[in-house]
C-alpha cells in the first residue's frame, strides 16, 4: 500500500497526529491527577494549622515533580509556606492557598 509508505507525507501526518493525541492523553492523566489531589485536600477537613501547609506544600511538590511547576517557582512557594510551618497550630494560622490546575488563574 503506497499510502503508508515511510516516505510519504501521510504517514509523516499520521505519525505527528499519534504523538499530538499521546501528548494530549498524558496531560488529561496530569489535569486528572491535579484535580484528584485538589479534591482530596479539600474534603481533608477545615482545621488549619500546621497539617495543611504540609498538605500544601507536598502538592505543590508533586506539582513541580510532574512539570508543572518549575525548580524555581517551587522555591517560591517553599519560601512563603516555610515561616507557617514553623507557626504550627499557635495562633490557628489561615488556610493554605490550594494549587490551582494548569491553565488556571489562582485567584
Amino acid at each position: 500500500m503506497e499510502l503508508l509508505n515511510p516516505q510519504s507525507s501521510l504517514f509523516t501526518a499520521a505519525i505527528g497526529a499519534a504523538v499530538l493525541l499521546g501528548g494530549l492523553v498524558a496531560a488529561i492523566l496530569a489535569i486528572r491527577t491535579v484535580q484528584g489531589w485538589a479534591r482530596n485536600a479539600r474534603d481533608d477537613g477545615g482545621e488549619s494549622g500546621r497539617g495543611d501547609w504540609e498538605n500544601a506544600l507536598a502538592g505543590y511538590k508533586n506539582l513541580r515533580d510532574e512539570g508543572v511547576l518549575s525548580d524555581e517557582e517551587y522555591r517560591k512557594i517553599r519560601t512563603l509556606v516555610e515561616p507557617h510551618l514553623q507557626e504550627g497550630v499557635a495562633g490557628n494560622p489561615p488556610a493554605p492557598p490550594k494549587p490551582s490546575p494548569p491553565g488556571q488563574s489562582a485567584g
